[in-house]
Formats: structure tokens, sequence, C-alpha cells
């Protein structure tokens, strides 16, 4: 009977020096979260980091019915909160949006603060990212120092996010130059590539023009030609005839003439035939001029 008196003694005097978990809550700052753990005092605590989880043990500590576990959805940084209870802790796990740790590549940070006033908090700041670098990253830093009242960190951020926007705004101008360039260049080609068509046409055209325009150049000359050698022929042809029209057809002078210069040959001993091709007279008339005694003996016979 007194040792179970004892047992119950002790028992209501750990349970009045117990420290009580009144309350859990947490804010989301984009990259980084801010996760706040109330008690009546101050806690025997300590903080284990694992991989995929925080885990904080409460020794000699209780918890607030009220507290189960929760699932936190649209975060970067955590995924839920739960609560594991031993005979002698409360043990608060808090869920490591391991996901977003692939895509930074890191580890994540934890930086814990102490509150104390008329309750005391413990103040889990978690950082999914540890070196921002992108807008989005240098912006919810900024933020979260401003909203905490840590103003020089916030203005070393809000100069980084600026300075980051300025080089962004940098880069889309000369993004926009290249591209604007390209369109033009390519532009340029296009029309280049339609005057090589035109003048390739046009050359096509002017080609088959060229050949027509020398083909019938060529038949034209050949007319020409023709017409030239007809016009000779017959200039040719009329002048025989004026030539043949003067000379009479017993030869190139008047009979007594011829008469004369054939008697003079035959005087000096030309042939009959001689004196014929000579004058271009028949070879009888010739006998009759140099000889007619003779010719008519032979017509009398």
């Amino acid at each position: 009977m007194r040792r179970t008196f004892i047992l119950i003694f002790l028992v209501s005097i750990s349970l009045l020096n117990a420290n009580f978990l009144i309350d859990v809550y947490h804010k989301d700052y984009g990259v980084i979260d801010r996760t706040v753990l109330v008690f009546d005092t101050k806690p025997n605590y300590e903080i284990l980091k694992h991989e995929s989880d925080l885990q904080i043990n409460l020794l000699g500590c209780r918890k607030d019915a009220s507290l189960q576990k929760i699932g936190i959805n649209n975060s970067k940084v955590i995924t839920g909160l739960d609560y594991l209870i031993s005979e002698d802790k409360v043990m608060v796990m808090i869920n490591i949006n391991t996901s977003q740790l692939l895509v930074t590549g890191e580890i994540y940070k934890v930086d814990g603060m102490e509150l104390q006033g008329d309750v005391f908090k413990l103040v889990l700041d978690i950082f999914i990212s540890t070196n921002p670098r992108t807008l989005s990253e240098l912006t919810s830093y900024a933020s979260f120092y401003e909203k905490t009242g840590n103003i020089k960190l916030a203005n070393e951020y809000n100069d980084k996010v600026l300075a980051l926007q300025n080089e962004i705004k940098t880069q889309q101008k000369t993004t926009n130059t290249k591209t604007t360039q390209t369109i033009t260049k390519k532009k340029s080609v296009k029309v280049i590539e339609k005057i090589k068509s035109l003048v390739k046409n046009i050359s096509s055209k002017l080609d088959l023009k060229i050949v027509g325009f020398a083909l019938g150049a060529l038949i034209l000359l050949i007319v020409v030609i023709f017409l030239i050698i007809k016009l000779l022929r017959k200039k040719t042809s009329a002048f025989d005839l004026d030539n043949d029209s003067l000379r009479s057809t017993d030869g190139f002078a008047d009979s007594a003439y011829l008469e004369k210069i054939a008697k003079d040959l035959a005087a000096r001993n030309w042939a009959i035939d001689q004196i014929a091709k000579e004058l271009e007279l028949p070879l009888e008339k010739v006998q009759r001029i140099i000889a007619p005694d003779l010719e008519q003996e032979l017509e009398h016979l």
C-alpha cells in the first residue's frame, strides 16, 4: 500500500513537471519553410536530421490531443507533419520534400531558434535550397528575411533579385535582337531565292527567245542569200542577152570588113579553119570569101 502511494506520488510529480506541446504551425516562403513548435515551458529536446525527414525528440513531454498527423500540399519544402508517442518522449516528424531536393541537387539546411515569452517557441527554418540562384529562389529569400525582420539580408537579396532581373532583361533584348536578325536574314534569303528563281525563269525564257531569234535570223539570212544569188543570175542572163544582141550572127563586124580581114589572113598563109576560128565565122563562109571561084565551080559540078 505504501509502495503504491509512493509510485502514484512520483507519477503525479513527473506529470506536473512534464512539458506540454501546445501547438505546431508552419509558414511557407517558397524554398524556405518556417515551422514553429509551441510549448508551455522549455522542453528537453534534440533535433535529428535525416535524408527524408527532420526528427525532433521531446524528452519527458506530452502533446495536445488535437495535434494529429497532417499532409501538406503545394510546398516545396515539407510534405507533412506526424507525431510518435512513447512512454518517456514525443517525437515530431517533419517530412521533407525530397523531389525538390532532386531538382536543386542539394541537401536541405535547418536553422533553429528559441523564443521565450508567455510560452516557449522552438522555431525551425528549413531551407530546401541553400544556394539560391534562380529568380524565384532569390525572391523567396528576400521575402522570408523581410517578413521575419532581418532587414539587412532582405536588402541584400532584393539587390540580387534586381540585378538578376536586369540581366534577364538584357538577355531577352539580346535574344529578341538575334531573333529579329534571324527573321530578317531568313526573309532576305527568301527574297534572294525568289529573285534567283525569277532570274532563272527569265533566263530560260530569254534563252528560248534567243534561240528563236537566232533561228529566225538564220532562216532570213538563207532567204536573203537565195534572193541575192537569184538576182545575180538574172543580171548575168540579161548581160549575156545584151552581148548576144550586140554581135551579129555572122561575126563581130560587117561583111565587107570581114571579107577584107579574111583575105588578108589568107594572103599570110592562114588556114581556112584558123581564119574561121579567129573571125568566129562559119567555115563555109570563109571558103566563099577566100575562094569564090572555087565555090562556084563546086556548085556547077
